[in-house]
């Protein structure tokens, strides 16, 4: 659902965010993980980097699924798969967890907690997810997290139902076309957080940090 200012603002019961390029900076972490470990293989590298980067939501496991079983051909290698998972996540851990926050986020989390329950929704696998959301000491900032392997979509609904909430009362931020998808398929509000993951421009507001969306939030929506 397209957002436009108005003088009528609608009453918000919920926001729903994405972590990696959304309220971290941690895009170039991944896509250099990504690269480092398909330059093992320079046949398929860049096949498989313009297969990885406009897919943000598929997990980690399954894009190396998809390199072992359909580029490779080798269909019964798991041993591969799950070598090269977590060799991807200890390449991004540390990293994830040192990383800036995007400008404006600490603000906007904290001033948003206490009046709405917040949802953290991210690609990123369950385990992984709640350390870096502790060792960042975010735990206690969101109402639930939702981490890999999730649907977004199924996600969401799951949230719109525990929170009783209509679409219009509901609001996702991302930096993702997927998850700029995933809430107009429910008509859920969205707010762009401009990353480089190529938002579409189809009318809703983009903004490149937090206290520009939080600003907007602030003049658009009535905390229910």
């Amino acid at each position: 659902m397209a957002i436009t200012q108005n003088d009528n603002p609608s009453y918000l019961k919920v926001i729903v965010l994405d972590f990696d390029g959304t309220l971290v900076e941690s895009n170039h972490i991944k896509d250099q993980a990504f690269e480092t470990i398909f330059s093992e293989w320079p046949d398929h590298k860049d096949a498989m980097l313009a297969w990885h980067l406009p897919r943000n939501t598929v997990d980690r496991r399954e894009k190396f699924r998809y390199f072992v079983e359909e580029m490779l051909g080798q269909q019964d290698n798991r041993e591969l798969v799950d070598g090269l998972t977590e060799k991807f996540s200890n390449l991004t851990r540390q990293a994830i967890i040192d990383c800036p926050m995007v400008e404006g986020t600490p603000e906007f989390l904290e001033h948003f907690r206490g009046k709405l329950p917040l949802y953290l929704v991210s690609a990123t696998p369950q385990k992984e997810l709640d350390e870096i959301i502790a060792k960042r000491d975010l735990k206690d900032t969101f109402k639930r997290t939702y981490g890999a392997p999730i649907d977004k979509i199924e996600v969401l609904g799951k949230i719109m139902s525990k929170e009783k909430a209509s679409p219009n009362q509901m609001l996702s931020i991302g930096d993702s076309p997927e998850d700029q998808q995933a809430a107009k398929s429910l008509e859920i509000d969205f707010i762009g957080r401009k990353s480089d993951r190529g938002l579409n421009g189809s009318g809703d507001a983009f903004f490149s940090e937090f206290e520009a969306i939080s600003a907007f939030v602030k003049e658009n929506y009535v905390l229910h």
